[in-house]
C-alpha cells in the first residue's frame, strides 16, 4: 500500500494529544516518534502524511494501551479491533460480517455501541458513544467510523457508495475535511450517527483471506487512512494512463476522456462517484514522484520540481507543504534521519 493517497488536516494533532498531556506524558516525544516536528503542537495549519497520522496512533497505543487513545469512558486493549477483523473473516457476506463485528463490541465494551439496521432499502451502520463529551474534537467518533467503513470495503474488494451521513453534533471547524472521509452528503445535529449505504451491498460475499488479512493488520492503522483504489475501478485506469508518461506533462482531463471513449463531463461526474477528482489523482501522482526523487540525496530540489511539472522551485515547494505539513527540505531530512535508525536498530 502506498500511504500518499491523502493528507489529513492538522487540527487532529492537539486533539489527539490532548489526554497524553492530562496523563503527564511528554507530546514532543510522541510527536517525534511519530515522525511529526513538534511545531505542530502550536501551528496546526499544515496537512499530515498518514504515515505520520498512523505513527502517532501507534505512539498514542504504546503509551496507554488503548485503542480508544482515552476517548472513551474505558479503555480498549490494543489488538482488540484486529481480534475483531479475525472473527468477522468467516462470515460469508458483508452484511453478516458487520453485525458479527458489532456484536463483538457489544459483548466487549459498552463504552461505544455499533448497530447494522436496513429501512427501506437503506443499510445504517449507526455509532454511538456512552460518553460523547470525551471526545470533543470527534477524533473518536472519525476513526471509528472511517475504519469500519474501509473495513466493509477491504472485505469486499469494492468501493462502497455512501448515500449520505448523519451525525449527532453541530458542523465542526473541519467539517471540509468530512467529504474526503465520506465522499457523500453530510448531515449534522442528527439524533444519531452513522453511515447510510444501499442495502444491497449486504448480500455481496467476503472475498478476502486470511494472508491478506495478516499484511492488512501488519500495516494498522495505515491502511484505513489511505484512499483505496480498486483494481478495476475508472480511478485506477486514470492512474494506470497516467503513468505511462511523464510526471513534467501530465495530459488534460479531456484528452485522457477521448482516450477512455467517454467525455470530459462523464468521465468528472464518474470519478465523483467514486469519491476523487482528476486534478487529485494528479496531484497524487506528483507527490509520489517527488517523495520518491527526495529520497535520492543526489537530486536536487530544482530538478525534482522540474520533473514533476513545476517550472519554478519555489512553486513546488509551497505545493508539498501543502501536500505533506513539509517542506521538501523537511521532508528529505526527516527520510534520511527515519533510515539511519533503522540501520542502527537492525
Amino acid at each position: 500500500m502506498n500511504p500518499l493517497h491523502q493528507t489529513i488536516s492538522g487540527h487532529v494533532v492537539p486533539a489527539m494529544l490532548q489526554h497524553a498531556i492530562n496523563s503527564g506524558l511528554d507530546p514532543e516525544l510522541l510527536l517525534q516518534e511519530a515522525g511529526i516536528p513538534s511545531y505542530w503542537l502550536e501551528d496546526t495549519s499544515g496537512r499530515l502524511l498518514p504515515l505520520q497520522f498512523a505513527n502517532l496512533m501507534r505512539a498514542l497505543w504504546r503509551c496507554s494501551n488503548d485503542e480508544f487513545m482515552g476517548f472513551s469512558a474505558e479503555p480498549s486493549r490494543v489488538g482488540t479491533f484486529p481480534l475483531m477483523m479475525h472473527s468477522v473473516l468467516s462470515a460469508d457476506t458483508l452484511g453478516q460480517a458487520l453485525s458479527q463485528g458489532a456484536h463483538f463490541y457489544r459483548v466487549l465494551t459498552d463504552s461505544i455501541s455499533l448497530r447494522l439496521t436496513e429501512h427501506d432499502g437503506i443499510a445504517e451502520f449507526e455509532l454511538r458513544l456512552r460518553e460523547p463529551e470525551r471526545d470533543p474534537g470527534h477524533v473518536l467518533t472519525e476513526t471509528i467510523l472511517l475504519c469500519w467503513y474501509r473495513l466493509a470495503c477491504w472485505l469486499i474488494n469494492r468501493r462502497i457508495l455512501l448515500t449520505d451521513t448523519h451525525f449527532s453534533y453541530p458542523p465542526p471547524p473541519h467539517e471540509a475535511e468530512y467529504h474526503q472521509l465520506y465522499p457523500c452528503p453530510h448531515h449534522f445535529n442528527q439524533d444519531r450517527t452513522a453511515l447510510h449505504f444501499d442495502a444491497r451491498v449486504l448480500a455481496l460475499p467476503v472475498t478476502r483471506s486470511r494472508d491478506e488479512l495478516k499484511v492488512l493488520i501488519r500495516e494498522l492503522p495505515l491502511g484505513f487512512f489511505i484512499k483505496p483504489v480498486f483494481q478495476g475501478s475508472l480511478s485506477h485506469r486514470v492512474r494506470s494512463r497516467l503513468v505511462q508518461g511523464g510526471m513534467a506533462d501530465l495530459p488534460s482531463l479531456d484528452v485522457v476522456a477521448g482516450e477512455l471513449f467517454m467525455t470530459g463531463r462523464t468521465l468528472r461526474r464518474q470519478l465523483l462517484v467514486e469519491g476523487t477528482r482528476y486534478q487529485e489523482i494528479k496531484d497524487e501522482l506528483r507527490r509520489e514522484h517527488a517523495m520518491a526523487l527526495l529520497r535520492e540525496p543526489q537530486t536536487s530540489i530544482n530538478a525534482v520540481a522540474r520533473d514533476i511539472g513545476f517550472r519554478e522551485a519555489a512553486v513546488f515547494i509551497k505545493a508539498f507543504k501543502h501536500w505533506t505539513g513539509m517542506t521538501p527540505g523537511d521532508y528529505r531530512a526527516h527520510w534520511q534521519a527515519q533510515r539511519q535508525l533503522a540501520r542502527a536498530t537492525s
